[in-house]
C-alpha cells in the first residue's frame, strides 16, 4: 500500500511536468524526502500528503486512496458494520506512527477522513508540521504527546483534542507500550 502512495505523488507530479526539486520547494519538503515517498521507501504523514495533495491539484484521497472524482449526488450516510474497518493500513511514517483509513476506499463525496494511528514506543526525531484543514483526535489506548505551536500537553485514553491544522503540531506515542488513536482530518477544501 505505501508503495502505491509512492506512485500516484509520482504520477501526479509528472503528469504536471513538475521536478522533484519545484514540488519540494513548493510543499516545503526536502527534496530526498520526497525521492522516499516517491519510491516506497517511507511513507508520508497525513499532514505532508494534505500538503502534497494542494501542490499537486489533487485531493488528499487522491494520494492515499487513487480516487479523485467527487461524486456531486454522493449518499448522505455510509455505514459500515463489523470490527474490522475496511479501510488500507500504511507503514511506519516519519512522524512515528503508522496508519490505517477507516472508510470505505473510494467512497465518494466525504470531506472529513477518519484515521486509525498506532504510535509504536520510543522517541522520533519528528519536527511539528503544519497543513490546510482541522484535526480532531481521541485517545483510544496508551499516552500519546500533543506538541501544537510550543506547548506540550499529555493526553490519555479517553481525551481529545480538536486542532487548527495551520499551526505546528505533532503527536508522539510516549511510555512502555504502543499507543493508538482516532483522528479525524478535514483537509479545508
Amino acid at each position: 500500500m505505501q508503495k502505491d502512495i509512492g506512485e500516484r505523488i509520482r504520477r501526479m507530479r509528472e503528469a504536471q511536468a513538475l521536478t522533484r526539486e519545484q514540488v519540494s520547494r513548493l510543499s516545503g519538503l526536502a527534496p530526498e524526502r520526497l525521492a522516499a515517498f516517491e519510491e516506497g521507501s517511507a511513507v508520508p504523514s497525513i499532514g505532508v500528503v494534505i500538503k502534497l495533495s494542494r501542490v499537486l491539484g489533487s485531493r488528499m484521497e487522491g494520494i492515499i486512496l487513487g480516487r479523485e472524482d467527487a461524486v456531486p449526488n454522493a449518499p448522505t450516510l455510509t455505514l459500515h458494520r463489523g470490527a474490522r474497518p475496511t479501510g488500507y493500513e500504511y507503514g511506519e511514517t516519519e512522524q512515528g506512527y503508522t496508519f490505517r483509513t477507516l472508510t470505505r476506499p473510494g467512497t465518494p463525496g466525504h470531506q472529513m477522513e477518519p484515521f486509525l494511528l498506532t504510535f509504536a514506543t520510543g522517541t522520533t526525531e519528528a519536527k511539528p508540521i503544519t497543513h490546510e484543514g482541522q484535526e480532531f483526535v481521541y485517545v483510544l489506548e496508551g499516552t500519546i504527546e500533543l506538541t501544537y505551536d510550543d506547548e506540550r500537553v499529555m493526553l490519555s485514553p479517553g481525551d481529545s483534542a480538536y486542532l487548527e491544522s495551520s499551526h505546528p503540531h505533532l503527536f508522539r506515542g510516549v511510555g512502555d507500550s504502543p499507543a493508538r488513536m482516532l483522528a479525524v482530518v478535514s483537509s479545508g477544501g
